[in-house]
């Protein structure tokens, strides 16, 4: 651990070192509680959910009790997660085929 000498250091001066001190660590302190590399959750209600999916409510409803995807609630209101919503999304596999109907 440093040495610490303090030759000719009056009472107010260290006072006033010691308030600097505690102020740049409050302060630093404060800053990265509130700093904007905290990790924001994007919510989405449940007729933004099926609006994004292309689903109507019951559908959306039926998906949700079925676990096809995953819902949370908080107080009456059921929100969905950004990634949630992404995870339900599969990737068809499509086949190159000739001939045949088409829609």
């Amino acid at each position: 651990m440093g040495k610490i000498e303090i030759n000719n250091f009056n009472v107010e001066d260290l006072e006033q070192a010691i308030k600097n001190v505690l102020h740049e660590t409050v302060i630093k302190s404060v800053k990265e509680q509130i700093s904007p590399n905290k990790k924001f959750i994007s919510l989405f209600s449940r007729e933004e959910t099926a609006k994004t999916l292309c689903i109507s409510l019951p559908t959306l409803n039926e998906w949700t009790k079925s676990g096809i995807i995953k819902a949370f609630r908080i107080g009456n209101r059921v929100l969905y997660k950004l990634e949630d919503i992404n995870a339900a999304l599969k990737e068809v596999k499509t086949s190159v085929k000739r001939g045949g109907k088409s829609c």
